[in-house]
């Protein structure tokens, strides 16, 4: 019989060892291959935008879910967002799975979540999986692809774009007499400012 709880900082060693697995398993080669165990510790302790459950076979944790709480005005507010999901491969197929979208489902019915979302790998990977299976069989409806844009090292990594061409209005400002603002400390200390108009 699967049973379910919700995670503590105190799982924080059980969550690094099936996360890195869940990774290890993805081939996440653009993920660190090694969690930072004080990273797992730092999330699991933001109870209000993320949460997770383990599953247990007797006095084993045999499986993980970990959500996140994002907000959008498409989802008409809060939603739920499944980053993790991962099951020991002897434990496949035997409901533990279920179980644990189960809690994350009660877990967002609780909190007034609009919806429930999962990101998907990439098609034709995805509709050979068994987890597309699990998924439609709990349920969730495709809704296309994600794209992810790093934030990390973004200006290093994209290409150098040419600015733009200055409009007509831009060219005809810089042709313009300009008239420049009184210099602050002038004006500060009382002084008439000077006439800068050219």
């Amino acid at each position: 019989m699967v049973s379910t709880r919700e995670v503590s900082v105190d799982d924080a060693a059980t969550v690094t060892q099936m996360v890195g697995a869940l990774l290890t398993e993805l081939d996440a080669s653009d993920v660190q291959a090694e969690l930072d165990p004080r990273l797992v510790v730092d999330l699991l302790a933001m109870k209000e935008r993320i949460c997770g459950f383990l599953g247990f076979v007797e006095e084993r944790a045999v499986g993980i879910i970990m959500v996140a709480e994002n907000i959008s005005l498409f989802a008409r507010g809060s939603y739920g967002v499944i980053t993790e999901l991962y099951v020991v491969p002897d434990h496949r197929s035997s409901g533990v799975a279920m179980s644990l979208i189960d809690a994350a489902v009660a877990l967002g019915t609780k909190k007034g979540w609009g919806q429930l979302e999962v990101g998907a790998p990439k098609q034709p990977v995805w509709s050979r999986s068994p987890n597309s299976a699990l998924y439609l069989k709990a349920g969730f409806a495709e809704m296309g692809p994600r794209l992810r844009l790093p934030l990390q090292d973004v200006t290093s990594s994209r290409p150098l774009v040419k600015p733009p061409t200055p409009s007509r209005l831009e060219r005809s400002r810089r042709h313009a007499p300009r008239r420049h603002a009184p210099d602050a400390a002038v004006a500060r200390a009382g002084w008439p400012a000077p006439n800068l108009t050219r």
